[in-house]
């Protein structure tokens, strides 16, 4: 039965039960709009959605892990998981004794059909094995595997500015809204000069790049709910479909139906 809130306490008592094992794998469900509370691990984690779409974060920036798209959390990084539909999750938490060259930062990781087996396999499997075993082999081949991606837009900043926090807030409820930075001003506080250096220096880049950034994180996670292009386009702002198709090709790469493929 989907979960519609996993806590961080129960996540907890979990940990203490596997105790210091080399891997610890584990499936779950989550119904639509459910949550998992922030937590951390003492190993890191491997988290796929074969089937779904949520949005985890972590470290302040937002990465969506659905389809072939997975995400990276290192030991020890707090991060919450929010459900936009109802899901499948796989994750598998491995010690760095194991992985010594696994990224020492989150990121948006690819999943190949070899490597979704192998952690479909290693999730299902023993949490102690011995060197050279099938087990042991498995996890060898998935972290050879691992390919973090190259997806950025998967990933987008979150500002710690309570002015930019505001702002954040109100656009990530209506991503569509257009109204400038001078505009927000007037609703957040401060000039538009002092948010604009503020958003470059939180998040790397300008509010207009963060705005596109969030539409096109929002709209991956419609398109991959199987709304349709032209009504994500209209939502995300766009007043007709080609220039948010083009939109999209220049930030991605590739057009909505590729990206979704990909």
């Amino acid at each position: 039965m989907p979960i519609s809130t996993l806590s961080a306490a129960t996540i907890a008592s979990w940990e203490a039960e596997t105790g210091p094992a080399p891997i610890h794998g584990l499936g779950l469900e989550l119904e639509s709009g459910g949550m998992i509370e922030t937590h951390r691990h003492d190993r890191g984690q491997i988290m796929t959605a074969p089937a779904g779409v949520v949005t985890v974060r972590i470290g302040g920036r937002s990465f969506v892990v659905a389809g072939k798209k997975g995400v990276w959390i290192p030991e020890g990084a707090p991060h919450e998981v929010l459900a936009s539909t109802e899901v499948k999750l796989r994750n598998l938490q491995i010690s760095r004794m194991l992985a010594p060259d696994l990224p020492k930062s989150s990121c948006p990781i690819s999943v190949s059909p070899l490597f979704n087996e192998l952690l479909g396999s290693a999730v299902q499997g023993k949490q102690w094995f011995a060197t050279g075993s099938r087990e042991a082999k498995i996890v060898d081949l998935l972290v050879l595997e691992f390919s973090p991606a190259d997806d950025l837009v998967f990933s987008v900043p979150e500002p710690r500015d309570a002015r930019l926090k505001k702002i954040s807030a109100a656009l990530q409820k209506n991503p569509s809204d257009s109204r400038s930075l001078s505009e927000w001003a007037d609703i957040a506080g401060g000039c538009t000069r002092t948010l604009e250096r503020l958003f470059r220096k939180e998040t790397g880049i300008t509010f207009a790049q963060w705005r596109r950034q969030l539409r096109i994180q929002n709209a991956i996670v419609r398109l991959h709910l199987g709304q349709s292009v032209t009504s994500v386009a209209y939502d995300a702002g766009y007043e007709n479909t080609s220039s948010f198709i083009e939109m999209f090709r220049r930030v991605t790469g590739r057009t909505p139906g590729q990206f979704l493929d990909a």
